[in-house]
């Protein structure tokens, strides 16, 4: 019997290289928060239209710390879609501020007309826009909107490293741009997420509260060990070794993503022929880096979501949900906001295996799965 065809195979994206610099950084003695830590941070900065990179133990911490440096707490309300990852909105109601969802097209990404109804409706302070699934939300219509309505823009970038935007990195539209390194991400640590902006006191206030808001840096207190800790931070720091890695991933990063886009064209064309199954899309204006590969099973398919998902299962195909919606999770059950066609959004919705290098016939056997449902 075959064996399954995974929905992500990490191997594909990281491998011995690796193994030089993680060397390295033992030998060196320093593990944390040191010279491979700011390089990383000045060369993902710099890949994504950037002044300033900070780098962190993950997305969730990358989101808390900037919109607590953007000044979000107690009392405000911030605007999330309604189809993302829990992070998001939990980030939220860490800080003591309020989740509004905002409805999404049927790409998944944030609808821009939606949340203009919502800043009529609501005092907001700050708008998290997801790019969901490796395409760029319309980032345009969004900064505008809030502007319009003095509200400070976090993209959650997870998703997409290294996608544009009308030629403008995803990250760079907003007052900062949150990214992942998790496993299964473009590009990996295993853990570790960064920050990227342009204003230089929100680049110091999240590396205060990454390091519990020492006055000083780990480097600055091997000369002398005196410091005060002046304000409440967490422990939200990068390893020396992930830092490693991550500037090996992100000299693979653009073979990576057109590798990730020779899969999902092919994936494209195929799904083309397949009566009552469809993709998300994008434009041209957009650079989609397909984090993930997301099939929508229509109201004309003979079988539902469910039941392709099984059925697949049942032909050693791996596949996901990505995401249920925020208010159909048990703590966001009395969210307020606009959220109906997120919610028939996640009924149709399936991730099928995504991956660089994925081989032809891997790939055939997902395709003739679906076809054979």
């Amino acid at each position: 019997m075959s064996s399954r065809v995974p929905l992500y195979k990490v191997e594909n994206v990281i491998g011995d290289e690796v193994l030089e610099p993680i060397g390295e950084v033992l030998q060196s003695g320093w593990l944390t928060l040191g010279p491979w830590t700011e390089k990383f941070e000045k060369r993902f900065a710099a890949r994504h239209d950037a002044a300033h990179g900070v780098a962190v133990n993950s997305c969730t911490s990358a989101l808390y710390a900037s919109l607590r440096a953007g000044g979000i707490g107690p009392g405000d309300n911030v605007i999330v879609p309604a189809i993302t990852f829990a992070a998001t909105a939990n980030v939220v109601r860490h800080l003591g501020a309020e989740v509004i969802v905002c409805d999404v097209k049927d790409n998944g990404n944030i609808d821009p007309a939606v949340l203009g109804d919502l800043l009529e409706r609501y005092d907001v302070s700050a708008i998290v826009p997801v790019h969901l699934y490796g395409l760029p939300c319309d980032m345009h219509e969004i900064v505008a909107l809030a502007r319009e309505h003095d509200a400070t823009v976090i993209e959650d970038c997870a998703h997409v490293p290294g996608a544009e935007f009308d030629g403008k990195a995803a990250g760079s539209f907003g007052k900062a741009g949150c990214f992942s390194f998790y496993a299964t991400k473009n590009m990996t640590t295993g853990e570790g997420g960064m920050i990227v902006t342009d204003d230089e006191e929100v680049a110091n206030e999240a590396k205060r509260i990454r390091n519990h808001y020492q006055t000083k840096s780990p480097a600055e207190k091997r000369e002398t060990w005196g410091y005060d800790v002046d304000g409440i931070g967490l422990n939200f720091r990068m390893s020396e070794i992930e830092a490693a890695i991550g500037l090996g991933q992100l000299d693979r990063l653009e073979s990576m993503n057109e590798s990730r886009r020779t899969v999902a064209n092919a994936y494209i064309d195929a799904i083309e022929e397949i009566p009552g199954i469809t993709w998300n899309g994008g434009t041209p204006e957009k650079t989609h880096v397909f984090h993930l590969f997301v099939v929508q099973v229509l109201e004309d398919h003979p079988l539902d979501r469910d039941q392709v998902y099984d059925r697949l299962s049942d032909a050693g195909i791996t596949t996901g949900v990505h995401y249920p919606p925020i208010p159909a999770l048990s703590s966001y059950s009395a969210v307020e906001g606009e959220y109906g066609n997120a919610e028939r959004f996640a009924e149709r919705i399936l991730s099928v295996p995504m991956y660089p290098d994925m081989s032809e016939d891997t790939q055939q056997r997902v395709v003739q799965a679906l076809e054979a449902v």
